[in-house]
């Protein structure tokens, strides 16, 4: 029986390296109980600007209102699973990636909070 000394410390620095699979599944979850109400908005709303009879459909503030809405609601889906990753791996990339789709989706979901504020008073 062979033992290779060399491949234990490393394995052991890469868990180390990681947090629990349950810091992750939390902080997605929390994401997700966030972001869900906004997705559902979020689309709604996309849904009804573009599909208002005053307008073609072809009219091309349409089209980039559609390309637009598809990339936000993409970032909001990505962004709790992203940043579930990047806690539990702490690795530069996944934070990079969890940024890149946690902006817009904090930016949309500041604008529901806002409308919804402002519809208060």
């Amino acid at each position: 029986m062979t033992e290779n000394p060399s491949l234990t410390p490393a394995h052991g620095d890469r868990v180390q390296q990681e947090r629990s699979q349950l810091a992750g599944t939390v902080v997605a979850l929390v994401g997700w109980a966030v972001v869900v109400v906004p997705i559902i908005l979020m689309s709604v709303l996309i849904f009804a600007a573009v599909m208002e009879p005053s307008q073609s459909l072809a009219a091309p503030a349409r089209v980039a209102l559609i390309f637009a809405g598809a990339v936000l609601l993409f970032c909001m889906i990505a962004a709790p699973h992203l940043l579930g990753q990047a806690v539990r791996f702490k690795e530069k990339a996944m934070w990079r990636a969890a940024l890149i789709t946690g902006i817009p989706t904090v930016c949309v979901v500041l604008y529901f909070v806002f409308r919804w504020l402002s519809n208060l008073g």
